[in-house]
């Protein structure tokens, strides 16, 4: 079927699905004209909700005084850590709505792992968001083909090993054995179920497995070969796969893939490898934001000068350690607030990202804010003179240096360093040169350890840790750079 009927059709039976389910996830993926209005007022129902009826926020939170301004309010409130939640998990985080709704989501971070509930509400915004993504960023529209290859733990832990649209008939077919086809729950699962792999159009192919970041050429050459052969409309996959591939396909001098959308999922490609992902896919890359706690978060507009908050859903800010707002362009912890959970209100919340924020307009006439993401903060290195190094900086760092084609640094304490290099098969690596160039950039008197390996292994979390940094536990934390 041609991609225009495709997308016709897709978004008819999206329409339909969300008729039969109650949902309004059509209506909130449109972006709104007046968010600011519409974020104040979710502000002041989450407010009161979280403090009337979630007991981690009964004693946090006040009522809202009359003519103040949001962002002012929210500065008096204590940022939430992950550690609060793990503390509190689930009866003090949550409120009395019905658990026979809830969804529970766990995250996958590289360093600490948690467990948040939404709501249908919640899910219907998620839902709306990943649409408005994919439309701002790319001009995706349901029905387009779509191929994705997540971290290997998702073909564990979510059951995501390739095709799964049997899947939808099995339910479906289950729901008429019990009697389910006015079951609003049951209805409600089988159009995630329909949208995940039917309208969305989508592929998923499996990781890296045992090879690591870097596998042999035979491994490469397939995926070239299934992407050639299903000619997605959009390619999102883990930037350590796409970074792969792209260099398999620059070092192999072949013909690009013209796929017109790249983006990643579950991590981050840095400014210095974008260059390399858009010649070898022959198409744009677009930046986006997000995580299994809140979903999409920000995108990229066709200026690529930052990523638009979808601010009619969340409130992101960047703070110091202390949780003070930081001035725009200032580096800092970001912290979102969703306007969109009642069932597990995350308020202030520390997403364990750093980054900037501008609160200019944009070139493409939206006025809201924008922000930056650089990296993790447990992935960020300190260097001698107490500024900043993010995973953006240290991988770009590495990846210039002569005979490197990737590396991982591993932050010791008391300055010193091990580097874990993989050699450029192409050109020699003068290991002497490189610790000397390490030690200059991060300043000091460093201590510096080179070794060298094939590939790379990624974490429990299926994600690849190229940084383990030593920010949370230095005593520099106000110091940014």
């Amino acid at each position: 079927m041609a991609i225009l009927p495709r997308s016709l059709v897709a978004q008819t039976s999206l329409s339909v699905g969300c008729f039969f389910s109650d949902s309004n996830c059509l209506s909130l993926a449109k972006a709104p004209a007046n968010s600011g209005r519409i974020a104040d007022e979710r502000f002041s129902r989450i407010i009161e909700h979280a403090h009337a009826k979630v007991p981690f926020y009964v004693d946090r939170l006040r009522p809202i005084p009359r003519h103040i301004d949001t962002l002012e309010y929210l500065a008096t409130i204590s940022v939430t850590t992950k550690d609060d939640v793990e503390a509190h998990f689930p009866d003090g985080m949550t409120d009395d709505s019905d658990p026979a709704d809830w969804r529970m989501m766990s995250t996958r971070g590289t360093a600490q792992r948690l467990i948040t509930i939404q709501g249908f509400a919640k899910r219907d915004a998620v839902r709306a968001a990943q649409l408005r993504s994919l439309r701002l960023s790319g001009g995706y529209r349901p029905g387009m083909p779509m191929v994705e290859i997540p971290p290997e733990i998702c073909e564990i832990v979510c059951g995501e090993e390739g095709e799964q649209e049997q899947g939808v008939l099995s339910h479906a077919w289950g729901m008429l054995r019990r009697g389910q086809l006015r079951d609003k729950k049951a209805v409600r699962d089988l159009r995630g179920l329909v949208e995940r792999h039917w309208i969305l159009n989508r592929k998923m192919y499996p990781g890296f497995g045992r090879h690591g970041s870097h596998p042999p050429t035979e491994v490469l050459d397939e995926y070239l070969l299934r992407l050639r052969r299903d000619r997605p409309y959009v390619l999102k996959a883990l930037a350590t796969y796409l970074v792969a591939i792209a260099r398999h396909i620059h070092t192999e001098n072949l013909p690009p893939l013209q796929i017109p959308v790249i983006k990643t999922m579950g991590s981050r490609v840095t400014p210095g490898q974008r260059p390399l992902l858009e010649q070898a896919f022959g198409g744009v890359y677009w930046d986006d934001y997000g995580s299994a706690e809140f979903g999409a978060i920000a995108c990229e507009c066709e200026h690529h000068n930052g990523l638009h908050v979808f601010d009619d859903f969340f409130i992101v800010e960047v703070v110091d350690a202390e949780g003070h707002p930081v001035a725009d362009g200032q580096r800092g912890w970001i912290v979102v607030t969703d306007l969109m959970n009642t069932t597990m209100p995350l308020i202030r919340y520390k997403i364990g990202d750093v980054g900037v924020i501008d609160h200019q307009p944009c070139a493409c006439g939206r006025s809201g804010p924008r922000i930056t993401v650089e990296g993790r903060a447990h992935d960020t290195l300190v260097d001698s003179q107490g500024g900043w190094r993010t995973t953006d900086d240290v991988v770009d760092f590495l990846e210039q240096c002569p005979g490197v084609v990737a590396g991982q640094v591993c932050a010791l304490g008391s300055q010193r360093y091990e580097l874990t290099l993989i050699e450029d098969t192409h050109v020699a690596l003068d290991q002497e040169a490189l610790r000397e160039q390490f030690a200059e950039w991060i300043g000091g008197q460093p201590t510096v350890k080179l070794q060298t390996a094939t590939t790379l292994r990624p974490e429990a979390g299926g994600k690849f840790r190229y940084v383990r940094g030593d920010l949370e536990r230095s005593s520099n934390h106000g110091s940014v750079g």
